[in-house]
């Protein structure tokens, strides 16, 4: 009978307990949110000589609450990706500028991934560079690059 007792109270406060404090949650449910106009940036073909890249990947705060990038980290230490550090208002736009020092680096296709932490409420975010250096430009490779 006692176990029956202790099961009954334990059943009841697991009842009870996600309705706790549900008030001052939903009060609290605003977040910024983070909108690119892109997330990824394709530099196309490319020769060696003109390997170092830099881009920026504009985006506006579309949530109710002061957003702050807390990181910015790129895949490798030839990507270098430089957010704001201060907050940015609900509505107000920004940039992330990346830089890439292609100049270093094999010859070849790549893709470099910067991810970015923040205090939205799907605090993770992606963004993406892409294309492919070659030792020289040959004419019948190059295609016209859409900006």
């Amino acid at each position: 009978m006692r176990k029956f007792k202790l099961f009954a109270l334990v059943l009841s406060m697991t009842a009870v307990l996600p309705a706790w404090g549900q008030d001052e949650k939903q009060a609290d449910e605003r977040y910024p949110e983070i909108t690119f106009e892109r997330s990824t940036k394709d530099f196309g073909l490319f020769d060696r000589a003109n390997g170092d890249k830099e881009c920026y990947f504009v985006f506006t705060n579309t949530g109710d609450k002061e957003l702050l990038i807390l990181t910015a980290t790129a895949t490798c230490g030839c990507t270098k990706a430089f957010a704001p550090e201060g907050p940015i208002l609900p509505g107000m736009k920004d940039s992330i500028r990346v830089t890439y020092k292609g100049s270093t680096q094999r010859v070849g296709k790549m893709k470099k991934t910067i991810a970015l932490t923040t205090n939205c409420k799907k605090n993770s975010a992606y963004l993406y560079i892409m294309g492919e250096m070659v030792e020289e430009l040959v004419a019948d490779r190059v295609k016209p690059q859409e900006e």
